[in-house]
């Protein structure tokens, strides 16, 4: 016979996990491998652990190489999740994740399915969500991570200038709330999928707030113009920064080297070249922005030999250099003629249209 003092222990325990499950609900995601080709595919699930004060993630299933292998297709016009893997999701988390499902593994449905399925499948996608509330407003300010939101903000507005960062609509951050630091981590390369490669390293030199080292007025608009080497060094700073920060990684267990998480950023970082920004088109919009009259001059052709007088180099020279030594020398005149350190606009205008004619030529 279960003593008495047994039972009432247990109702108060398990009504205590009811309003923690209240409070802080389960999120079932769809997370891949990182570094490790072709991927894998797992279910996990992010839940709060009352103990370390933090959301944390346990993996629920591995999906293989496939997901797709989990999805039944009873006739041409529609599909269903496996009833197996529904069984032990709930199993597992102890809630009914079956519409969950469905829509972590529509990706994987086939091209002729979701085609039929889609206008029917997406309805009530758009409905708008419901304003913000104080506390979840509270939680932004307190839960988000000011990395993360670096990162919502270039996803969403594309720019490198982030001193309106502050007045971000807290809409953008509430979908990182009740997640665990794994499962945010997935929702960014998800994300990322949508940058256009030549956007990838203006994206990271914004998210690492690079630009605050550098006193240039374009470096946010041409980070391609500032020094290379410099750039390197602070990214490689941030990097090691944010692998220390125990509270971005908050519960997640900590590992003997760089995460996985971050060791893809420094491959992009590296392995990519910043977007080739047109500094005369650039310089000449900044131009216009700060005055009132402004006409485009009358565009003129430059030859060889003035190219090669205003580089200070022979035009056989130029030509047998490929983009990145060009870029570099490019790089090295506009240091000396840029308006902000005393150089004359004009000529440095004749610089960039030079470097254009030469970057049209190749």
């Amino acid at each position: 016979m279960i003593p008495q003092l047994f039972l009432e222990r247990f109702k108060i325990q398990a009504a205590q996990a009811d309003r923690t499950q209240m409070k802080h609900p389960q999120s079932l995601y769809l997370a891949r491998t990182i570094l490790s080709s072709p991927y894998r595919y797992s279910l996990r699930v992010s839940f709060w652990d009352e103990n370390e004060h933090s959301y944390r993630f346990r993996e629920i299933a591995n999906l293989s190489e496939d997901p797709g292998i989990h999805i039944i297709y009873p006739n041409e016009h529609c599909f269903y999740v496996n009833e197996s893997l529904n069984d032990l999701v709930t199993e597992k988390c102890g809630h009914d994740f079956s519409n969950e499902l469905e829509k972590l593994l529509w990706p994987f449905v086939t091209a002729s399915v979701k085609r039929k399925m889609e206008p029917f499948f997406n309805r009530g996608q758009g409905v708008h969500s419901t304003p913000v509330s104080k506390e979840e407003k509270k939680a932004i300010g307190r839960d988000i991570h000011i990395f993360d939101k670096r990162r919502l903000y270039f996803l969403r507005y594309g720019s490198v200038d982030q001193s309106r960062l502050a007045s971000m609509s807290p809409r953008l951050c509430r979908k990182l709330l009740g997640k665990s630091r794994d499962e945010i981590e997935q929702f960014f390369i998800a994300q990322e999928q949508n940058l256009y490669e030549q956007e990838v390293k203006l994206y990271l030199f914004a998210a690492f707030n690079l630009q605050q080292h550098f006193s240039e007025s374009y470096a946010r608009s041409m980070p391609n113009a500032l020094n290379e080497e410099l750039v390197d060094d602070f990214f490689l700073e941030a990097i090691c920064r944010l692998d220390d920060d125990k509270i971005f990684w908050k519960g997640m267990t900590a590992g003997n080297s760089l995460s996985p998480y971050l060791a893809r950023y420094v491959i992009y970082f590296f392995d990519l070249s910043f977007a080739h920004t047109d500094p005369a088109r650039e310089y000449a919009r900044q131009f216009r922005n700060s005055h009132r009259q402004f006409r485009w001059p009358e565009k003129k052709s430059m030859g060889e030999d003035e190219i090669s007088k205003i580089f200070g180099e022979t035009a056989d020279t130029l030509r047998q250099m490929n983009t990145k030594d060009l870029t570099s020398l490019w790089r090295r005149k506009a240091k000396e003629l840029h308006p902000d350190i005393g150089g004359e606009h004009e000529e440095f205008v004749r610089l960039t249209a030079a470097y254009k004619e030469l970057r049209r030529s190749k």
